[in-house]
């Protein structure tokens, strides 16, 4: 029975490598995909970002986060994605990461009340 157990586990090991050298866990082909969609995603970032983005100033307080001072700001739901106005605010500072703002400092935050 060991020994069987061991051809069994020998064959997965040797079908695993085989698999590994012939195909890849990454194909090449997948990878160039990836690439120009990448490619793709930048360039279209560049035409979004030559268009100015409205924003407004505020000083952050204990407990805000980019999107309830937006959502406090408009008074309303935010209408656009949440992954659109975090990269916003991400552009108008610099690339400050939202999620390490710091109360007591002011930053600029999208203004998408005219978007409405």
């Amino acid at each position: 029975m060991k020994k069987l157990a061991g051809l069994f586990v020998f064959l997965i090991l040797a079908y695993a490598v085989y698999n590994d050298l012939s195909i890849g866990t990454l194909p090449a082909a997948k990878m160039q995909e990836h690439e120009i969609a990448t490619k793709h995603k930048a360039e279209k970032a560049e035409v979004q970002s030559s268009q100015e983005t409205p924003f407004f100033e505020h000083e952050v307080l204990p407990g805000d986060t980019v999107l309830s001072v937006i959502d406090r700001y408009l008074e309303s739901p935010l209408d656009v994605p949440v992954s659109q106005a975090v990269e916003d605010f991400k552009k108008l500072n610099n690339g400050t990461d939202p999620q390490k703002i710091k109360f007591g400092n002011t930053y600029k935050f999208p203004d998408y009340s005219s978007q409405n």
